[in-house]
């Protein structure tokens, strides 16, 4: 057709003519009238690897029918990743095309895009844009499973990564991520690019932000600038949104899930496959390509990551003071949720421990129940705090005349955990028995080295009662007869009848 067309131009016929010689339209004329030897070459051989491509239609095909939204640059990458062809994308969108039109297999449209504005490009090494996605795959037992990932793209080269799991993402997890992220492209860019999400920042606080701690750990040991983006505010971090959408409609689109390992692994593939591999469309290149010049300016990575506490994790307070672990609600003193927006969880053995951030005050541990949904509480927690415990010794010192302070410091070297409940029994037996009674008893139990509240009561109790027998009267003892004459006198017995005359007989 080619050559019959290029014949017919150089016997000076005209287009309209030539299209009627030969029985074309016009419009393919048109196509190979300017058309040089080689571009003709070039169109060929796209004909050819067209009809190369066809072979694998009826794939193609059952593809389109289970999933009508799938683009063509989807498609590209599966015959890439399943049969390894060797064409361009722009062949597989065109066959894609045919294939819509001759089976008539409309794509479901999605609505339409946000309004971008376009923003100057960064040079290498300055930022990295981190946000997190999710979205539901279907498994082979016809079910649904929700993914949660977070994606990375370096702003200048567009080099990206990320990475699933089958949970929402913590502040911990979103910093081991980050770390595994370092890894794998061998160093860090000056600045980070976040939204505001809860686990990254707890309050923006008019520009002086308040981090999360495992994050705000993270940031002062990696000495990591960080930027947050205002509300409404796309265009900030527009290169990531584009890499969330990315990834899940080319990478996790109509894929079946396997295992979050397995995600893993092939994402990592799609990677080097497609994600990395494949021309971008805005700046013309191959991350991969640009990646190698931008890898020269990361920064590196502090060998030291003492931030990272993989035994902890981090929790909000509620309102009820309460913190949940494990789907069950553990109790905090009252008034924790005014002092303490988050806490630090530990697990020790059997034992939760609860305790301050950025510090090694624990507030409370309990046994980790096996249950769900339980409420586990400690009877101390819902005791009046407002009465600091020093200023109840110091209360109670006083009190006593400052004569026991040694027995009450003792006391509490002892009993460190219930030297509140010793102190306010014996601020009870003060106000029942006074001062000078408590501080007797307290000197009895601290010569029988008796040190506890309970002791101090018994010594109370007993000491009363020996004051109470010394002031009963006492009688006379009964002396013994000494006068042996006295002791031999015998007594004369007379027989009843004469006590019965003496008294008269009754007829």
């Amino acid at each position: 057709m080619y050559s019959e067309i290029q014949q017919l131009k150089q016997q000076r016929y005209s287009k309209a003519l030539t299209a009627k010689f030969l029985g074309i339209s016009r419009d393919t004329v048109a196509k190979y009238w300017d058309m040089s030897p080689d571009d003709y070459l070039k169109s060929s051989e796209q004909v050819r690897k067209s009809h190369a491509l066809m072979y694998y239609a009826p794939v193609i095909l059952s593809w389109l029918s289970e999933y009508p939204g799938m683009n063509a640059a989807q498609v590209h990458d599966w015959l890439l990743e399943h049969y390894h062809i060797d064409s361009s994308e722009r062949t597989t969108r065109r066959v894609v095309t045919q294939l819509r039109e001759d089976h008539d297999i409309p794509r479901t449209r999605s609505k339409s895009p946000r309004d971008y504005e376009a923003v100057d490009e960064l040079p290498p090494g300055k930022q990295m844009q981190v946000d997190f996605g999710q979205k539901n795959m279907r498994t082979p037992d016809g079910k649904w499973k929700t993914v949660h990932f977070v994606a990375f793209v370096l702003s200048h080269s567009r080099y990206k990564w990320g990475w699933f799991q089958d949970r929402p993402f913590t502040s911990i997890e979103l910093v081991e991520a980050l770390e595994s992220c370092f890894a794998y492209m061998g160093g860090k860019t000056l600045e980070l690019v976040f939204d505001q999400d809860s686990i990254v920042s707890v309050n923006e606080n008019y520009g002086d932000i308040i981090y999360t701690a495992a994050f705000e750990r993270f940031k002062q040991a990696q000495k990591q600038h960080v930027y947050l983006c205002r509300k409404s505010d796309p265009e900030s971090k527009g290169k990531i949104e584009n890499v969330v959408k990315y990834v899940k409609y080319n990478f996790l689109q109509n894929r079946i899930f396997m295992g979050i390992d397995i995600l893993n692994r092939s994402f990592e593939d799609w990677l080097e496959r497609t994600g990395n591999k494949k021309k971008h469309g805005t700046t013309k290149k191959v991350p991969a390509e640009v990646f190698i010049v931008e890898s020269a300016h990361l920064r590196p990575v502090p060998i030291t990551q003492t931030y990272v506490c993989k035994d902890s994790i981090t929790r909000k307070v509620r309102k009820d003071n309460t913190v949940i672990y494990n789907s069950n609600r553990y109790s905090l003193p009252l008034g924790t949720y005014n002092r303490e927006k988050e806490v630090e969880l530990k697990v020790q053995g059997e034992r939760l421990i609860i305790s301050q951030i950025f510090g090694d005050y624990i507030i409370t541990e309990f046994p980790i129940a096996s249950g769900k949904g339980l409420l586990i509480k400690n009877t101390d927690h819902r005791r009046d705090k407002e009465i600091k415990l020093q200023s109840l010794y110091l209360g109670l010192s006083e009190k006593l005349e400052h004569r026991c302070d040694a027995y009450l410091e003792e006391l509490k070297h002892r009993k460190p955990r219930y030297f509140r409940d010793q102190c306010e029994l014996i601020r009870n037996l003060i106000e029942k028995a006074g001062t000078d009674a408590v501080s007797e008893a307290i000197k009895y139990c601290e010569a029988f080295e008796l040190y506890g509240a309970t002791d101090v009561r018994d010594a109370l109790s007993y000491l009363e009662q020996l004051k109470h027998h010394e002031d009963v009267p006492q009688q006379s003892p009964i002396m013994p007869m000494h006068n042996k004459h006295l002791m031999e006198v015998i007594t004369q017995k007379r027989p009843i009848e004469v006590y019965a005359d003496i008294g008269g007989k009754q007829s």
